[in-house]
């Protein structure tokens, strides 16, 4: 037989086989999870709540504060490996860091004030007093914050019931000054989780204890407008898709994960981890992440107005979670519980 004919008919013949000895039911693989658990950071010495995160991409370091311990515990970015404990706070609660000051800026609830560290060796660069919670008896303000990391700007949450008073105010830290510029009266006792748009100047706040989202004219530092909806309670995370005016608000018992258009009505309704405390949008993946002590709950955006869930994974009790695109990692921490120590845990994202 020709060497061509041969080959061809034993090629025929191994297609043959591989035919008869593959199963009928066999299926392509199952596609990935949206995030696939990649190390587990334990902190037997820390005991009490953790709050927010941020991260240094320079030197690929992460974030997160210990309200209970009074410290802000570093990580290694990439690894998760724990690298210090930044001692010499009373109650921390929301941190960012600046780099272009390289300054890590600490919302120290116990002590009414934000703190700015140096970001090379930690070293108090400045206290700026903040509403002096401690002369009303309670001294647990500021808690919530977002930093505005376009124009430089720290807005900070506080006031209300936490400093004893019965409305709030989100003052404004500009970074490139050092100092104060400007405040936001909320009419409201609990500020929670803020979130920016840009492109039409809005900044959106959960007002928890009116069950209510302020609408906030970044122009004329002005609330313009308050939202609701019905069912909502104890409303805490949010986050803000700017290029299609979509503002994600979660709440708490029962948890439910709400979609809002730019004029206030719902588009949308999911239900979503419990107790959440932290919401992430990824624009590129057009996902939405809700941490809650019930878990992770993640959606995807398949339109403006339509998400499907895709995903709920335990996370051992963590509520506070953060997004760092630039390594594809997500990290929840998560207090000691009567199952488990402290730990943080770092989850590759998936596309």
């Amino acid at each position: 037989m020709p060497s061509h004919l041969f080959k061809k008919s034993s090629c025929f013949f191994f297609a043959i086989i591989f035919l008869m000895c593959t199963p009928a039911h066999a299926k392509a693989a199952e596609p990935l999870e949206p995030v696939t658990l990649l190390s587990t950071t334990y902190l037997p010495e820390i005991t009490g709540d953790f709050d927010h995160f941020a991260v240094d991409l320079r030197r690929n370091h992460l974030f997160v504060s210990a309200e209970v311990h009074h410290s802000v515990e570093m990580f290694d970015l990439k690894t998760g490996v724990h690298l210090q404990s930044i001692s010499g706070f009373k109650t921390p609660h929301s941190v960012a860091f600046a780099p272009e000051k390289d300054e890590l800026l600490v919302a120290d609830g116990g002590d009414s004030a934000l703190i700015l560290l140096s970001g090379d060796d930690f070293h108090r660069i400045d206290r700026v007093q903040l509403i002096d919670g401690s002369a009303t008896g309670k001294g647990d303000s500021p808690d919530a914050a977002y930093y505005d990391a376009a124009n430089h700007l720290y807005y900070i949450g506080n006031g209300g019931v936490s400093a004893n008073l019965p409305d709030s105010e989100i003052s404004v830290f500009s970074v490139d000054q050092g100092k104060l510029i400007d405040k936001i009266s909320i009419s409201g006792n609990n500020v929670e989780s803020m979130g920016i748009d840009h492109i039409h100047h809005r900044l959106y706040v959960n007002i928890r204890d009116k069950q209510q989202i302020g609408v906030v004219d970044l122009l004329t530092k002005k609330v313009i407008a308050t939202w609701t909806a019905l069912g909502l309670q104890k409303n805490t995370a949010l986050a803000v898709d700017e290029k299609n005016e979509r503002i994600f608000v979660a709440g708490r018992n029962p948890g439910i994960f709400y979609v809002f258009d730019k004029n206030g009505k719902v588009v949308k309704q999911k239900p979503c981890a419990n107790i959440n405390d932290d919401m992430t949008w990824d624009p590129v993946l057009k996902r939405v992440y809700v941490s809650g002590t019930q878990g992770l709950s993640i959606f995807h955006q398949d339109s403006p107005d339509t998400y499907t869930s895709i995903a709920d994974i335990p996370t051992n009790g963590g509520k506070t979670s953060f997004y760092v695109p630039q390594v594809k990692q997500f990290y929840v921490v998560h207090p000691k519980t009567d199952v488990d120590i402290a730990g943080l845990l770092v989850y590759r994202v998936n596309p």
